[in-house]
């Protein structure tokens, strides 16, 4: 008897194919319910994840970078260094001011905010730490020094001898415009 041989088409190559047939004779494709929706689904995945990992290669090589509110400061602190400082009473009042410079030895300009003050006494013990904010926060530019001068107010004490110790507490990238309160 001759019976009818059921036939399809093959999804890859388009010849004609037993019906029952798990793999394509012709282009050796393997047949099946989710063969054509795995051949769509694979480029596209890769493509996904060749991106995912472009875009996590770009945020570790430029992670400040990807910040709207710039870089962070904490990384960079050690890179601003303050030199020359001289502590000074007011002329005109009982008031005390700080004046140096801010070196920047790191490779990114720093707009610096706020300064951190620590007074010690002759044997080396702390008296007091101070905080004054820069009244005209400045940018020290990479490879660059800038003087700054802030007032400290009136202290508890007058007869100060030491050297106070001197650095730069708050500081902000120096692509931004302003300081944050």
């Amino acid at each position: 008897m001759n019976t009818p041989i059921e036939t399809k088409t093959c999804a890859m190559c388009a010849e004609t194919i037993k019906a029952a047939a798990k793999k394509c004779p012709f282009c050796q494709t393997r047949l099946g319910r989710w063969v054509r929706w795995h051949v769509d689904l694979v480029p596209s995945l890769v493509a996904l994840c060749v991106m995912a990992m472009a875009v996590a290669f770009l945020v570790w090589v430029f992670p400040e970078d990807a910040n709207p509110e710039g870089r962070d400061f904490a990384g960079h602190r050690g890179e601003l260094g303050i030199v020359g400082q001289t502590l000074g009473r007011d002329q005109a009042g009982p008031g005390f001011w700080l004046s140096g410079f801010v070196t920047n030895q790191g490779s990114y300009p720093w707009r610096v905010c706020k300064l951190e003050v620590r007074l010690l006494d002759a044997q080396g013990s702390l008296v007091d730490v101070l905080h004054p904010k820069v009244n005209d926060p400045f940018v020290v530019e990479p490879r660059h020094e800038h003087a700054f001068r802030v007032g400290l107010g009136t202290l508890p004490w007058t007869n100060f001898t030491g050297a106070p110790q001197v650095r730069v507490q708050t500081a902000r990238d120096g692509r931004l415009s302003s300081c944050p309160d």
